[in-house]
């Protein structure tokens, strides 16, 4: 993907190291036994935003992405408005494997696989 000529072309780990990835909320009745949804908070200095992860379970390797669903769009307008760049589908997995790294994650992906035993999810 190309980003458009008004977007900055900084690297996102810079971008990354300035944020801070929380769980907002985990309803195990949004998942099923292919995928896994989470709810998270991405802040920079004062100001948040929330958006859905999905990740695919049957997979070898546990990976995710922003889900693109009504909050999409304020996650995009989130990065455009405090830092003047559109995520990538790469950034977004950067955001997903951060989001794996927080205590909440583990107690979600437990309640995941008490419902859903068929894949073991590895971290």
């Amino acid at each position: 993907m190309v980003r458009p000529l008004n977007f900055t072309t900084q690297n996102f780990t810079d971008i990354v190291n300035q944020l801070s990835i929380g769980i907002h909320t985990f309803d195990i009745n949004r998942c099923d036994e292919r995928t896994f949804y989470i709810t998270i908070n991405v802040t920079y200095a004062n100001n948040s935003t929330t958006c859905d992860l999905i990740f695919l379970i049957d997979r070898d390797e546990l990976f995710g992405a922003i889900s693109l669903n009504d909050l999409y769009e304020n996650v995009q307008h989130f990065f455009s408005q405090h830092f003047n760049y559109q995520l990538l589908y790469t950034d977004e997995m950067q955001i997903a494997k951060l989001a794996t790294k927080h205590p909440s994650f583990s107690e979600s992906i437990r309640k995941y696989s008490q419902k859903f035993p068929k894949h073991s999810i590895s971290l």
